[in-house]
């Protein structure tokens, strides 16, 4: 009699504590690379906190998409770690204090798609459930309506993208016409006279400035002769643009013009040098592309074979005959221009234009192997036209008085 009240007491508790587990009827289908929720949840609802729920594929009961147990999860397969956890089915579950055991999958993959199964577990009764996963591509979505937005935006990409090629192509045309126009311009310059008198009204003297000399240049005690260190070794094939020294003169407006000796006694002219303007704050770099007039260089280069080029964009090649033996240099800050000189042949050979802000320190760099020095020359000082003496503008004055008379 005892024994028959036990069982009746048993299956009383387990009815008691029995528990359903209920997952939608339908697949659930997610695009692959996106984030889904596979819901399951107990019902009549009920704390879950303390159950055992574990999530699995098709025969991989001992290895769990996700295991919670003791109040925390436990375990999580390898492929699918860092992209599952519990979730909640909607906004308005309570979570699994309410019995919602959901599972959330991100980052989804076609290896992704079958069958998971939903089980929990408690003390005396267990269920489990299955959910069906689809996994789609992007292209197979059945909803028309995200079928024409996908067309409108690409629609729209198209026009927008014909739309810039259209500017940028204008814009590149117009560029290659102002750049044609500047070099015709630059070319046809070369042929001019100089008027040396004229230019020299503008001269100011120029110094190296020794607290920027780079280290393997030297200079002398006047700071006027430069050229390159005998223990420099080039890292390069090419010209070494570092090589610069700078002026210890700032120019913020007006004209200034100095003089740059390139022939020293009986030597042959230097065939590597580099002679221009800088923003005072820049310093050369072994990359030429880094040299540009709106990085604020501007200058005339002389490669020894590879010919005479300035540093505009696109540079423009020279063909200088014969080679400049003494430069002239002339920068008009207020009217945006750097103009260079062959004072020995009289010739003006080309003006660079651009926009001059903050400011301008003259720059030299002497290049590496020539014999010649670079030599920044002393110039004659402007004359000043002299004032006519009061006597002889009285005898003009005098001789004008009488001829009107005369005429009168």
């Amino acid at each position: 009699m005892l024994s028959i009240i036990i069982v009746l007491l048993n299956l009383l508790i387990e009815t008691s504590v029995s528990l359903t587990v209920v997952v939608p009827p339908d697949p659930i289908v997610a695009h692959v690379g996106s984030t889904v929720t596979l819901p399951c949840w107990i019902s009549p609802p009920e704390n879950a906190e303390a159950l055992e729920i574990r999530w699995y594929r098709q025969d991989q009961f001992n290895n769990p998409v996700l295991l919670y147990n003791h109040g925390k999860i436990q375990d999580i397969q390898e492929c699918f770690r860092n992209r599952s956890s519990l979730t909640l089915r909607s906004d308005q579950s309570g979570g699994l204090k309410d019995g919602d055991v959901s599972l959330r999958l991100e980052k989804l993959t076609f290896q992704d798609e079958g069958l998971f199964h939903c089980y929990v577990s408690g003390e005396h009764s267990y269920n489990s459930k299955v959910v069906d996963l689809k996994i789609t591509s992007p292209s197979d979505s059945s909803d028309s309506s995200g079928l024409w937005k996908a067309l409108f935006f690409t629609f729209l990409i198209c026009v927008l993208l014909g739309l810039f090629g259209l500017i940028l192509y204008r814009y590149r045309h117009k560029r290659t016409v102002c750049e044609e126009d500047t070099l015709e311009r630059l070319l046809n310059e070369v042929v001019e006279d100089m008027n040396i008198e004229e230019l020299r009204q503008h001269a100011v003297e120029i110094t190296i400035d020794r607290e920027r000399l780079h280290p393997d240049l030297r200079v002398t005690k006047d700071c006027k002769i430069l050229r390159d260190s005998n223990e420099y070794e080039p890292t390069g094939e090419g010209f070494p643009y570092e090589l610069c020294a700078f002026g210890a003169q700032r120019f913020t407006s007006g004209r200034h013009y100095w003089e740059v000796g390139l022939k020293l006694g009986n030597t042959p002219p230097k065939n590597f040098w580099m002679i221009g303007v800088v923003k005072e704050e820049n310093l050369p770099t072994k990359d030429s592309s880094a040299l540009t007039p709106s990085a604020g260089f501007w200058f005339l280069c002389s490669d020894g074979p590879r010919g005479f080029y300035t540093n505009t964009d696109p540079p423009v090649k020279l063909s200088l005959t014969p080679r400049p033996e003494r430069l002239g240099v002339l920068l008009d800050y207020d009217h945006g221009q750097l103009s260079f000189y062959n004072v020995t042949e009289r010739k003006h050979l080309l003006t660079i234009s651009s926009r001059f802000s903050g400011s301008l320190v003259p720059l030299f760099n002497p290049g590496v192997g020539d014999h010649s020095c670079l030599k920044i020359l002393d110039l004659p000082k402007p004359v000043e036209p002299a004032e006519p003496s009061p006597l002889l503008s009285n005898t003009a004055a005098v001789e004008l008085d009488v001829k009107a008379s005369d005429n009168l």
